[in-house]
């Protein structure tokens, strides 16, 4: 069920399902809390608390667009876990999520257990290739809204070819045209992917934080060596390959949630 808390003149959605030590996971661009809840499960021994972060889900208004940027979305699931009063959790996030998690893990708010950076879409440099089509699926909006901007979107000659590579990626692209307040909110999609989680390695090599970070192959918006490079750079990183969300969806959560609960085991007290 929905709850709310406001934080920053924004009323923020955000659910807790089942008892015990929490977890907490973050969506990706464009999503909302349900794809957490999709990827992760029914909780067994712990407890599961999903949000929309700013420009998304069930959280609104938008606010500033200044603010649509991985600092300020850090702050907020600061503030969540205030207003929860959470003071030690595993901390986790798919895509962008996975950059916010990173991001909350570099504040030194709350005692990070451990964290699972899923499909991570950024590195320390902004806009990076994977993601230079978001900006330009927001101008399109902008410019035509959502149905013409889609039927111009489907004519750029990348799209043809990551087609060719990934269709399931451009049916994620394409769903970024019929989200919820897609024109109004489309900011989200030019912002974002001009930001970055980090700006050095450096204090993301100094964490003292046991991370599980999972990539997948056949996958053009999630680079596998994006997460490699994550968990290469993470003292206590560790990277498992798993088969891509696109390609084989089962397959991708059965494996993803073996993964986790196996890592949720060890670093759990």
């Amino acid at each position: 069920m929905n709850q709310f808390f406001v934080h920053d003149n924004i009323r923020f959605c955000y659910q807790v399902i089942g008892k015990g030590p929490p977890v907490v996971f973050c969506h990706g661009l464009g999503g909302d809390l349900e794809a957490p809840k999709e990827l992760v499960g029914v909780p067994d021994n712990y407890q599961l608390i999903v949000w929309d972060s700013r420009g998304h889900g069930g959280t609104e208004p938008l606010g500033p667009i200044d603010a649509l940027t991985f600092a300020s979305f850090a702050g907020d699931l600061a503030a969540l876990l205030g207003h929860l009063q959470i003071r030690e959790a595993v901390v986790g996030g798919i895509s962008m999520g996975a950059g916010v998690a990173a991001q909350l893990a570099l504040r030194h708010v709350v005692h990070i257990w451990g964290l699972v950076l899923v499909r991570p879409a950024s590195l320390e440099q902004p806009l990076p290739k994977n993601l230079a089509l978001f900006p330009r699926i927001a101008k399109l909006l902008g410019d035509l809204g959502s149905e013409s901007g889609l039927v111009e979107f489907l004519r750029f000659p990348e799209v043809a070819a990551m087609k060719r590579v990934s269709p399931g990626a451009v049916d994620s692209l394409i769903e970024q045209f019929r989200k919820p307040q897609a024109v109004e909110r489309r900011a989200r999609l030019d912002r974002i992917p001009r930001d970055r989680p980090i700006v050095s390695w450096e204090p993301i090599e100094q964490l003292d934080i046991p991370a599980l970070v999972v990539g997948t192959g056949h996958d053009p918006l999630h680079p596998l060596d994006m997460a490699a490079t994550w968990a290469r750079h993470l003292a206590k990183g560790r990277l498992a390959n798993i088969p891509s969300k696109y390609e084989s969806p089962e397959q991708h959560v059965r494996q993803f949630r073996r993964h986790l609960n196996s890592f949720l085991k060890s670093v759990i007290p």
